[in-house]
């Protein structure tokens, strides 16, 4: 019998029941894609990571993200909590002094990128991935194309945020970003799958990310999102990081936030996600915007809490 130990926690909060869950075996080595594929599919998450040494020498460890249908290349709250797990477990450097900030690289499907990790008394406390380039991939202006987005998501024309396009945008993952006038509206949406699936795939996304810019908690929070990504076996996501990283520089790019950035021309803001599910979270998103006006860096990050340990024995 084969024995594989994992962990579970709650990511993009500090608060256990909240957040995103996510399961991480941390030594996932002799299991074939397979393997990790129904082991994805029985743990029942949005996603499952399985932690493999890396196959260059830049990367400290490499990340391999499966929902329960499909393996994906990159996912936002798979690498925070991943990896405050495995700052807990004492896999990164702690700084000296025991407080501060611990630069790493992780391999993902889409490549090397860096991760930062903040600790507080040799606690991980805050971990930020830097995502890669954002993309403008297109603009949904077709009546009818916007029509159907509506119907998949139970939405009136009017509900919807005339001052900001439909659009399919990317910083690995492409999203289709619906934007919404309030928080009222966005608690009437009821998705139907088939119409959403459908639309947000014909558009060339890989989900829906629907927002409006009035949120619950006011400044910092500059969005309340809504995520959905019904062909995988997910109605609805609590906390997605790889849609609030494009999701943030689509605000920064198309001059929708109150903030200001600062001398190096960074904008901070957070996201709010998951509170129609009844599992808060909070996503912090840094975008640096260029001299020219072009994103040149997306990073999103938060926090994460530990909630259970296990062993999958087969």
């Amino acid at each position: 019998m084969r024995q594989y130990d994992f962990l579970q926690l709650d990511v993009f909060t500090e608060r256990v029941f909240s957040g995103n869950p996510l399961a991480v075996f941390p030594e996932a080595e002799g299991l074939a894609d397979e393997e990790m594929q129904k082991i994805a599919r029985e743990m029942n998450l949005s996603e499952t990571v399985f932690v493999l040494p890396p196959r260059d020498d830049v990367s400290l460890k490499r990340l391999r993200i499966f929902t329960p249908m499909i393996e994906l290349p990159m996912a936002g709250h798979p690498v925070v909590g991943t990896w405050n797990a495995l700052a807990r477990a004492g896999v990164v450097p702690v700084p000296e002094g025991g407080s501060g900030w611990t630069r790493i690289h992780q391999e993902l499907g889409v490549g090397v990128l860096p991760v930062d990790i903040e600790f507080k008394d040799e606690e991980p406390i805050q971990v930020v991935m830097t995502q890669g380039a954002f993309q403008t991939h297109n603009e949904v202006d077709d009546m009818g194309e916007r029509a159907e987005i509506e119907r998949a998501l139970g939405l009136a024309p009017e509900d919807l945020d005339e001052s900001l396009p439909i659009e399919v945008v990317s910083t690995g993952l492409p999203i289709l970003v619906v934007p919404v006038r309030s928080l009222a509206a966005m608690g009437r949406i009821r998705m139907n799958a088939t119409l959403l699936s459908d639309a947000y795939t014909r558009a060339g996304a890989s989900l829906c990310y629907a927002f409006t810019r009035e949120t619950r908690e006011g400044n910092p929070s500059a969005a309340h999102a809504r995520s959905f990504v019904p062909d995988l076996g997910i109605p609805e996501d609590p906390a997605t990081g790889g849609a609030a990283g494009p999701l943030a520089a689509y605000l920064v790019k198309h001059g929708a936030l109150n903030a200001e950035a600062d001398a190096e021309g960074m904008f901070r803001f957070r996201i709010e996600q998951g509170d129609f599910m009844e599992r808060p979270s909070r996503i912090n998103a840094e975008v640096r915007r260029g001299e020219d006006a072009a994103i040149e860096e997306v990073r999103v990050g938060g926090a994460s809490v530990m909630i259970l340990r296990g062993s999958l024995m087969f």
